[in-house]
């Protein structure tokens, strides 16, 4: 009986719901959205300090710009940011989904056909007055 009595305290703990979702955090879905674009603006932001030598890059800008684009708050993406981290495993799937996306998007962008490239004609013009 008394094995009976700790199975039965054992399995209602074990059915007890996770913990809650606070209140204001972005959806998962929208949130693995808004974390890709993000993704996409820190590798910008690495090109252009790199590559371009910028010294200055309107990283807040594009920020915003994205918040506004996805509908959703800096604020709330920062408490469901913090939400999650202290969550790994479930930031991890969400990384994962955020990998899926990217690739998805590289894909579809080697897919596409290279747009067409004109062919330079002021430098024939250029040839022609130098000769005058």
């Amino acid at each position: 009986m008394r094995n009976a009595l700790l199975f039965a305290c054992c399995a209602l703990f074990a059915c007890e719901q996770a913990d809650p979702v606070p209140e204001g955090l972005i959806e998962k879905p929208l949130f693995t959205e808004v974390l890709a674009e993000a993704t996409l603006i820190e590798a910008r932001m690495n090109h252009e300090l790199t590559t371009e030598a910028k010294t200055s890059i309107p990283v807040m800008r594009y920020y915003d710009d994205l918040f506004t684009e996805k509908g959703v708050t800096r604020e709330a993406f920062e408490r469901t940011f913090d939400h999650y981290a202290t969550r790994p495993l479930e930031m991890k799937a969400i990384y994962d989904d955020v990998l899926t996306a990217l690739r998805r998007q590289k894909d579809e962008a080697a897919q596409r056909p290279a747009p067409e490239t004109k062919a330079d004609t002021l430098a024939a013009d250029s040839a022609s007055v130098r000769k005058l």
